[in-house]
């Protein structure tokens, strides 16, 4: 059998967890986790459960390789840096054509470096299941999370034709929901949340990017030629370029014909938000969520982080109060996932 892979993509910015994110040290590397480790070094640990560390390949941009080699390179998983960010069509095309010009069509799967999943026992149990299914058939194995609310910052799987048990053909993948229809999505049972974690043979998804986007798949099959990933990342710097922005969602999964979504036993969240981070996160008597030089006095619901400086919310029921890396924060629980649009501002005239 061909050894198997995992494709950490650890590129994102995570502005909906400003100040305390940046771009020098952004989502993935806070200590999100629930043990308070950061998001990538947990998604590393679970892709150290299916296959060995040099099997283990992560993808982030070239500002941050430093950082993460650093940090995560005497574990012994490989790191490269992205030139620049092209999104998961690209990303995920090219590690498929490194990984075919290895010698054989091994199976791989995607994890994004800033999820929250505790249940590793489950996780480990549905990807190796994951892996058996995609070795066998050539199939796009997704993974769908059955929902506990009507969520409008998912995106959604609907199943179809059952094939065993919790494998399901996709009928359709669909786009972030407003509320009602996310209601009425839930209330019918059959619409998962769209986890974002795949497992194929390299083959398979370089055919499917054919398929689908085949400008974005030829420059990308140069890359087999690749020795090692030090090669690999100089062919990076060559061809990307030149390619198109993308996720892989769009360029290969959403008209895929061969697409299959395996209902997740583990728990699972992409903290997209303080709330969302909040959901997972001990409390104290009246429900605040307190980190670091955070305080709180007569507050109820609250999440107040103080990360380089005290936070302190007085009063307060159902507020964010951050304070870190010299900026400050405040904003409604429920509007916490609006939080990119204060970043946003901040970046192009700091508060105008």
């Amino acid at each position: 059998m061909s050894p198997r892979y995992v494709l950490v993509l650890a590129g994102g910015q995570g502005e909906r967890f400003w100040p305390w994110s940046t771009p020098e040290r952004p989502k993935q590397l806070l200590p999100l986790a629930r043990d308070g480790r950061s998001l990538l070094a947990a998604t590393i640990d679970r892709a150290l459960l299916l296959v060995p560390p040099a099997n283990v390949l992560v993808l982030t941009s070239a500002s941050l390789a430093g950082v993460v080699r650093r940090d995560y390179g005497a574990s012994g998983v490989r790191v490269v840096g992205e030139p620049m960010m092209r999104n998961t069509g690209p990303a995920v095309g090219a590690t498929a054509a490194w990984l075919l010009g290895q010698g054989a069509d091994p199976a791989f799967a995607v994890f994004p470096a800033d999820h929250a999943i505790d249940d590793r026992a489950a996780f480990a149990a549905d990807l190796e299941r994951g892996f058996a299914i995609a070795e066998r058939d050539r199939v796009l194995v997704t993974f769908g999370v059955k929902p506990t609310h009507a969520e409008t910052n998912f995106g959604y799987i609907r199943s179809g034709e059952r094939i065993s048990e919790r494998l399901f053909r996709v009928a359709q993948f669909t786009e972030k929901p407003d509320l009602a229809r996310a209601t009425e999505w839930v209330r019918s049972g059959r619409y998962l949340w769209n986890a974002g974690i795949f497992v194929w043979r390299a083959a398979v998804l370089l055919d499917a990017l054919e398929a689908g986007r085949p400008a974005l798949a030829g420059p990308l099959r140069g890359l087999a030629r690749a020795r090692d990933e030090h090669e690999f990342e100089r062919g990076l710097a060559d061809v990307f370029p030149g390619l198109e922005s993308v996720s892989v969602d769009y360029a290969v999964l959403e008209p895929a014909p061969n697409a299959v979504m395996l209902e997740a036993a583990f728990d699972w969240d992409d903290l997209g938000s303080w709330s969302a981070w909040a959901r997972r996160q001990p409390r104290d008597a009246r429900g605040n969520v307190i980190f670091g030089e955070g305080v709180v006095l007569d507050c109820d619901n609250c999440v107040v982080v103080g990360d380089g400086g005290p936070a302190a919310a007085l009063g307060l029921s159902d507020m964010v109060v951050v304070n870190a890396n010299g900026a400050t924060l405040a904003c409604r629980l429920a509007e916490s996932n609006q939080v990119r649009r204060v970043s946003e501002r901040v970046r192009e005239g700091r508060g105008r």
